[in-house]
C-alpha cells in the first residue's frame, strides 16, 4: 500500500478533538428516524484512534470507486486512495455500539452478518462467543420476508440435532442416515447460525453494506434496524447506523466486529 501511516497520523493529529455523541457534533452518523433512540451514552469503546489506524481502518478504495454519498466521511485522498476520517469513524462506532448495547439490554435481538471471505471467521467466532445468531455462509433470500419458512427449517434442524444426541436415529438404515446427514449439512449451511432464534431478530450488524445489499434491502423493508461497516465505495444512507471504515482488510473488520461483540455482551450482562 502506497499510503504511509506516518502521513495519515500527521493528518489525523490535526483533528485532536473527538466530539462525543451527545455533544451535538453536526455530523450525520445515522438517519434522523433513529437518532432519538441514542440519547444517553452508556457504552465506552475499548479501542481508540491508534488502534483503528494500526488495523488499517482508514484505508478506503480508489478515488474512481468513491460513492458520492460517502464524501462526508473522507478526510482526503493520498496516492489515489481515499483516506477515511477516523475521527468520524470513532464517533459513529460509539453511537452504533451504544444503540446496540441499549437495544440488547432492553431485550431486543441482534444478528451478525458477514458472508465475504474476510469476515466469516471473525463474525462466526464473535457471535458464537457472545451467544447470538449469525449468518456467514450465504444470506438466504427470504430470511426476513419469508420468516415463516425459515422458522420451519430452524425447527427441523433443531429436531434433528436433538434426535442425534438422544440416539433417536440409531435404528435407521445406512441409506436413510446418509440422507439425514446430507439434510443436516444443507440446513446448517442455510440457517445453522440462526438456530437459537425463536422470533425474527430486531437488529442486524453487517460487515460490508455493499456486499450484503440484498440482505440490507430485505431488512430495511421490514423495518429491521441495520448497523453496518460502510467503505468509501458504498452509500452510508442505505443503513441506519453507518460506521465508515475499511471493510476489506481482516484486521479492520476484526477490530470493529469484536468491539460490536463487546457492546452486545455488555448489554446481555445487564
Amino acid at each position: 500500500m502506497a499510503v504511509k501511516k506516518s502521513m495519515v497520523k500527521k493528518a489525523l493529529g490535526a483533528q485532536k478533538k473527538i466530539v462525543k455523541v451527545e455533544g451535538g457534533n453536526g455530523l450525520k452518523p445515522f438517519r434522523t428516524d433513529v437518532m432519538k433512540e441514542v440519547t444517553v451514552k452508556k457504552y465506552e469503546l475499548s479501542i481508540d484512534l491508534k488502534n483503528m489506524l494500526d488495523a488499517g481502518c482508514h484505508l478506503g478504495h480508489k478515488i474512481s470507486k468513491t460513492n458520492p454519498k460517502s464524501k462526508e466521511n473522507i478526510y482526503k485522498a493520498m496516492d489515489g486512495i481515499q483516506i477515511v476520517d477516523l475521527t468520524k469513524t470513532i464517533v459513529k462506532l460509539e453511537a452504533a455500539c451504544n444503540y446496540v448495547y441499549s437495544a440488547v439490554k432492553s431485550g431486543k435481538t441482534v444478528a451478525f452478518l458477514g458472508t465475504k471471505r474476510q469476515a466469516r471467521e471473525v463474525v462466526r467466532r464473535v457471535a458464537t462467543e457472545v451467544g447470538i445468531p449469525f449468518v456467514t455462509d450465504r444470506w438466504l433470500g427470504g430470511t426476513v420476508s419469508n420468516w415463516g419458512e425459515i422458522k420451519k427449517n430452524i425447527k427441523r434442524l433443531n429436531d434433528i440435532n436433538a434426535g442425534l444426541k438422544t440416539n433417536k436415529y440409531a435404528t435407521m438404515s445406512k441409506k436413510d442416515l446418509s440422507l439425514l446427514k446430507k439434510e443436516t449439512g444443507r440446513l446448517n449451511k442455510m440457517i445453522g447460525g440462526l438456530v437459537s432464534l425463536e422470533k425474527l431478530f430486531d437488529i442486524v450488524f453487517v460487515v460490508d453494506s455493499g456486499y450484503e445489499k440484498s440482505a440490507i434491502k430485505e431488512c430495511s423493508d421490514k423495518r429491521i434496524k441495520v448497523v453496518s461497516i460502510v467503505d468509501t465505495d458504498s452509500n452510508p444512507e442505505k443503513v441506519d447506523f453507518a460506521i465508515p471504515a475499511n471493510d476489506d482488510n481482516v484486521k479492520s473488520i476484526s477490530l470493529i466486529v469484536e468491539e460490536m461483540g463487546k457492546a452486545v455482551k455488555a448489554g446481555l450482562n445487564k
